[in-house]
């Protein structure tokens, strides 16, 4: 009887574990690397990547598409003489919405590879959206595998309402870090990820984080979950800290800026406590103190507003009015005060608040942690005490005044854990000329113009911030007034999701292409040059903007220089490695074959068609559809060139009878060829 007793019991569960192996068996269960090995290079070195999906499983609950790191591709073992950095963190570490290349960690590049000019320097980013703190913990876990010289982490934003945060969708109200543990690995289970896939059918919904949140919103700035916010950021930044530490890996911890003085507070104020004679009396303050404003009285509406703030203390609002009263009077530090208590109040804390700023020094003290206090040295170079619009281009992303500002401030912190002298920083060039260095342009500055008016335009950010909108929106406009129809035109197109398969094109890299066919070669050129650096390497659109870039170079010069055939031989290398290990997705097109087409396009422009040949010819088996045209298409290119018509006729001869729905195109490419 016991024994059937105990073999009663545990059946259940014995099924479920014979079921949990045999799905991890065909691919489920666990969760992805955050850097994975994409494949050997001919010289042994493997090709590393970081992984744009790893973050996806911590979207579980969110029906809002999943943030995820930008891919960045890098080379294992470590290269000799490179000092490998990794930076840690959120949108904001990641560099939204500024372009990769004006991110702040290709500042932090640009500028430790100034301090270290023997040496060659690698800044990868793993700046992740809408996650918080907890999910990193992961990320640096899988960094720790590949031979970091030094981890920075500039994390803190999203402990509310980022994946895994204590107000977040994504977790049952406030959780501990080891129920977060708990959570992760139950999610982890195969069985749990069939039931998500099978029962859970969650609704496509195209909203941003901020919209998915709304009648969510409201934390008080006395609610329990806002330490409960600090405690697990300092946590898990611990937990990172000590991990890193035990590798012998050291690290810097940077406090977060925030948009204090120019960002009115997104949440419901929390006045509710006034009885109708202090809300009545409230209001008429509020309503005085503005007219006074208006008028340029700025003394007499600080003072209105002093007394608003003593009937309604809790009124964030009415303390970010104070502060900009206080600024506007000359009263810096004061008006620091009121900006800083409005951004606490804020019921909408989309912003770090003082507990989570505090978590983060107070964790590089206990673990005696290089700090790189970044919110207080925007303050320091603000001129209301408090920071705003000239550093920030929103609630927490910093403008690209701010990003290089912020770079310069991780460098000065890094340098002596590098063995670099931290006062040669001081001579670093200025933040505007690694600007232009690093690719600043106009249609750039326009695509941060729009992505920021689409954010203000979000219906409670139009409603608190409508001069953000306004402002966003009238250098939208501007811009667009500059630009030729088919300019527009492409403008327009990427705007739309259409061109964006696999990661995001960038807008540089599509007007290049409409200027290249207008005959403006030479203004295509430098916005070519931009793209290739704003895609990841190894990835189909980096070898396609080398392509489209080495064309206008040879048009403008009149021959490629040994720089060119340099960077043609890199692009087919890597063309060939997307090829042969399947890395294609990312391309809008038809994948192999375009390509197929791409390299063979960079084989004959250095010279050497016949090289492409091989290539070909081991791609086409097994290609249909536009992908087998294309391949084709080259490889008939390809023999022409080569005076090889017999086998040029012959290829175009078999796509004609097997071609299906591309026969005609063949017969067009045949006839192309000549009798």
């Amino acid at each position: 009887r016991w024994l059937f007793t105990a073999i009663t019991i545990l059946l259940p569960f014995l099924v479920l574990g014979a079921a949990e192996v045999l799905l991890r068996l065909f691919g489920w269960g666990g969760y992805p690397a955050w850097i994975s090995e994409a494949g050997k290079l001919p010289s042994g070195e493997s090709v590393c990547l970081v992984e744009p999906a790893a973050a996806e499983p911590y979207f579980f609950a969110n029906q809002t598409s999943a943030g995820y790191p930008e891919q960045t591709a890098f080379l294992m073992p470590k290269p000799p003489g490179t000092l490998r950095v990794f930076l840690i963190g959120e949108s904001a570490a990641k560099g939204y919405p500024q372009p990769r290349n004006l991110a702040m960690s290709s500042f932090l590049e640009a500028m430790l590879s100034d301090l270290c000019p023997g040496k060659k320097i690698e800044v990868i980013n793993l700046g992740t959206v809408a996650v918080a703190s907890f999910p990193l913990v992961y990320a640096v876990r899988d960094a720790l595998k590949f031979s970091p010289d030094l981890l920075v982490f500039y994390t803190g934003n999203n402990e509310f309402f980022g994946a895994y945060g204590t107000a977040s969708i994504n977790s049952s109200a406030s959780l501990p870090p080891w129920a977060l543990r708990v959570m992760r690995a139950a999610r982890g289970l195969a069985l749990v990820q069939v039931l998500d896939k099978v029962l859970y059918r969650r609704a496509k919904v195209q909203r941003t984080l901020m919209e998915e949140m709304i009648g969510r919103t409201f934390i008080a700035s006395d609610s329990p979950l806002r330490g409960d916010a600090a405690r697990n950021l300092a946590a898990n930044l611990g937990a990172m800290v000590d991990e890193a530490a035990a590798a012998g890996v050291p690290s810097v911890l940077c406090t977060t800026a925030s948009n204090e003085s120019g960002l009115a507070p997104l949440g419901r104020d929390g006045d509710g406590r006034l009885d109708e004679a202090e809300r009545t009396r409230f209001s008429r303050l509020l309503a005085d103190a503005l007219a006074a404003d208006a008028q340029g009285d700025s003394l007499r509406a600080a003072a209105l507003l002093g007394e608003a703030v003593a009937i309604a203390p809790r009124h964030a609002r009415a303390r970010f009015l104070l502060g900009q009263s206080l600024a506007k009077s000359g009263r810096t530090d004061e008006a620091r005060a009121a900006f800083l208590a409005a951004r606490d109040l804020d019921t909408m804390p989309w912003r770090p608040v003082a507990a989570t700023e505090e978590a983060i020094r107070s964790t590089a003290r206990e673990r005696k942690t290089t700090l790189c206090d970044i919110a207080e040295i925007f303050r320091g170079q603000s001129a209301d005490g408090a920071t705003g619009w000239d550093l920030l281009d929103d609630h927490v992303h910093p403008s690209l005044a701010g990003q290089a500002r912020a770079a310069r401030a991780m460098a000065a912190a890094c340098a002596p854990l590098l063995g670099i002298d931290p006062g040669a920083v001081d001579g670093l060039p200025a933040d505007e000329a690694y600007a232009e260095r690093l690719g600043r342009n106009f249609y750039d500055d326009y695509r941060v113009n729009h992505v920021l008016r689409t954010l203000f335009g979000i219906p409670f950010m139009r409603e608190t911030n409508p001069a953000a909108f306004e402002r966003f929106a009238a250098a939208e406009q501007a811009a667009e007034e500059q630009m030729s129809p088919a300019v527009l035109a492409a403008v327009r197109e990427w705007q739309t999701s259409k061109p964006h398969v696999g990661g995001s094109r960038p807008l540089a890299g599509m007007v290049a292409r409409v200027l290249q066919g207008e005959g403006w070669t030479s203004e295509a050129l430098p916005l070519y040059a931009i793209a290739v650096q704003q895609v990841p390497a190894y990835s189909t659109w980096r070898v396609e903007y080398v392509y489209f870039r080495l064309l206008c170079r040879q048009k403008v010069n009149g021959r490629l220089d040994d720089g060119d055939l340099a960077a043609a031989s890199e692009a087919i290398a890597q063309g060939e490695f997307l090829v042969r290990h399947s890395l294609t997705s990312d391309t809008p097109r038809a994948g192999r074959g375009h390509l197929a087409l791409l390299v063979a396009g960079l084989y004959d422009l250095i010279g050497e068609t016949k090289k492409s040949l091989p290539f070909l010819l081991s791609i086409r088996p097994g290609l249909t559809g536009e992908d087998r045209f294309l391949t084709d298409q080259a490889l008939v290119v390809a023999y022409l060139r080569m005076s090889q018509k017999v086998e040029a006729m012959a290829v175009a001869d078999e796509g004609i009878a097997r071609g299906g729905q591309f026969a005609e195109a063949y017969l067009r490419l045949r006839a192309a060829a000549g009798p």
